[in-house]
């Protein structure tokens, strides 16, 4: 976290992917360590093969930026603010 506070710093923003991060990272907090789990059980999508990649892609984008696909994240994001009683907000 503290290295994207650096990088707003140094360049004055971040980028969609950044901040869908961030609110993915709160998110994710708030719901607590069953995330996958809570998530599966309130969306069907996240009880499938495929929603299961999707959550495997968000999570391993939290500790590299460069993986995920933005999409992706938005997707995870959105649900688990929706579980974690988060009011979400369009990205852009």
């Amino acid at each position: 976290m503290e290295e994207l506070h650096e990088r707003v710093s140094e360049y004055g923003g971040l980028s969609i992917k950044e901040r869908l991060l961030i609110r993915f990272i709160k998110s994710r907090n708030q719901v607590g360590k069953n995330w996958r789990g809570v998530l599966a059980s309130k969306d069907p999508f996240f009880n499938t093969k495929l929603g299961g990649d999707y959550l495997t892609s968000v999570a391993q984008a939290v500790s590299d930026s460069s993986r995920g696909n933005v999409d992706r994240i938005e997707r995870v994001t959105v649900a688990l603010e929706k579980v974690a009683g988060i009011k979400s907000f369009p990205v852009v």
